[in-house]
């Protein structure tokens, strides 16, 4: 245990690591798609081709869950992105709406893609449509309304979720609930089937003859229905972890709905700060709003933040995005990585369209788990300059001493300069940066050792629009 880590912080992380919340493989998601990703049937093989290298990125180091697309049979069929539910129980088994297969696979392929992930140790996470559903077959008379809708579900080739007029709104009990998204058909918790055969699909989801999810969920579009369903879903599937899609940026909501949800929630505030500092090229962004409780979830309830860079909805950060994940993967909150950020976009190793020639991806996955043990225990060091900042996490033993972390959002300048560290592992040390990257042409070198004295202090540097982790020298990087 870190001197100066208090006893019972030392402890709560040992529980998370158990728990599967956050595991000792690195504390690391990974979005296992993007919008339209190749709609020939054949990606759960491919997500399954890549699962040794997202385990293994670098020493050993790599993710510990992969979230899969939605797995039912769309209203699109093999077009459809599976966030238009039509059969639930359909996971690419049926022939109907135009093909067996769905965008992504065969049933037996996503069964073999989880197989695959679980032999290495990876949880496997659903995204779980539960607010919508889309193209019943076969019109019926809604009592309340006294029209007809498109709400006869019983022409599913599997034959179960059949549902009728009385498990959507309106119907007899309830008018609607909290949003409706776009012409879908809304689905109703309070009455009619829905709320009871949720539960039984996602426990169905859980066993391996049927998929093998063991994960959690990651709810999609939970501003849609009571945050109660998520905790409801949550308790029936044996208490995996759930995340919601809340799109806001507004704290308040975030965290009421964590609370009531019982779940993680995806830190859409983070995001939108990192967009709005990092877009700015000039410099003029104010890198202490990183910090900032009030525009982050994960300085605010770090436990129940999933912080990200990017996904299939929002890939709106398009300058320097390694700073992101250079904070992200550094910081609180349990980061997710978007799968065309690693392999598309050339940032597992570094570089990419405009991004440089650094370490990346996998060098900055290395220190999260290898040097602060997959759950950093951060100390804020330099927060009062807009261009740089600095903070750490403290260590845990020789072997995982912590780390100092630099970002630097000059447009041409190196920053930095000397912090005062708490942490006892880096004391009368000296430091070495293991993980650097700068955006700017012949900026992109390893930062110079420095010496951090028995009072704590050192001097850490990073280059124009980039960073640096620095750490104890002498620790083993395997590649």
């Amino acid at each position: 245990m870190k001197p100066g880590l208090p006893k019972k912080t030392f402890l709560a992380a040992c529980v998370l690591l158990a728990s599967g919340f956050v595991t000792a493989s690195g504390g690391v998601m990974m979005q296992g798609f993007y919008w339209d990703v190749p709609g020939n049937g054949t990606w759960y093989n491919t997500m399954k081709e890549k699962a040794y290298g997202l385990r293994y990125m670098l020493g050993g180091a790599g993710i510990d869950r992969i979230w899969f697309p939605p797995v039912s049979k769309g209203a699109s069929g093999g077009y459809s992105m599976g966030y238009d539910p039509y059969d639930y129980y359909d996971l690419g088994q049926y022939d109907q709406k135009g093909t067996v297969k769905t965008r992504f696979g065969s049933q037996a392929e996503l069964r073999a893609a989880i197989a695959e992930f679980k032999k290495l140790g990876v949880l496997s996470m659903a995204d779980i449509v539960l607010n919508h559903r889309s193209n019943a077959e076969k019109k019926e008379v809604n009592p309340r309304t006294g029209g007809e809708t498109w709400t006869d579900f019983s022409s599913v080739a599997s034959g179960k979720m059949n549902w009728h007029w009385d498990s959507f709104h309106p119907n007899s009990y309830c008018g609607g609930d909290e949003s409706a998204y776009g012409g879908y058909l809304d689905v109703c918790h309070r009455s009619g089937r829905a709320y009871n055969d949720f539960k039984e699909w996602l426990n169905w989801l859980k066993d391996p003859a049927n998929a093998g999810f063991t994960g959690g969920w990651r709810y999609d579009y939970v501003k849609g229905y009571p945050a109660w369903v998520n905790k409801d879903m949550n308790a029936a599937t044996g208490g995996l972890m759930g995340v919601g899609e809340y799109w806001d940026r507004s704290m308040p909501l975030l965290d009421r709905w964590a609370s009531e949800a019982g779940s993680s929630v995806l830190d859409f505030p983070l995001y939108y700060t990192l967009r709005d500092v990092l877009n700015d090229t000039s410099g003029g962004g104010w890198l202490p709003d990183l910090f900032d409780p009030a525009k982050g979830f994960a300085s605010k309830w770090d436990a129940r933040s999933v912080t990200f860079v990017g996904n299939h909805d929002t890939d709106e950060i398009f300058a320097d995005k390694m700073m992101a994940y250079a904070f992200i993967l550094t910081y609180k909150g349990y980061p997710c990585l978007y799968w065309k950020d690693y392999f598309d976009y050339g940032l597992a190793a570094g570089g990419g369209a405009g991004q440089g020639e650094g370490n990346g991806i996998k060098r900055l996955v290395w220190a999260r788990e290898k040097l602060a043990a997959g759950g950093p225990n951060i100390q804020i060091l330099k927060s009062d300059d807009g261009d740089w900042i600095s903070y750490g996490s403290y260590g845990y033993s020789a072997e995982s001493p912590g780390y100092i972390v630099v970002i630097n959002d000059s447009p041409s300048a190196w920053k930095g300069g000397t912090v005062n560290t708490g942490n006892a592992y880096l004391k009368n040390k000296v430091l070495k940066a293991y993980a650097w990257s700068s955006a700017k042409s012949g900026q992109n070198y390893q930062p110079a050792n420095q010496f951090c004295d028995g009072g704590g202090n050192v001097q850490v540097w990073a280059p124009p629009r980039g960073y640096a982790v620095y750490s104890a020298d002498g620790i083993t990087l395997k590649q």
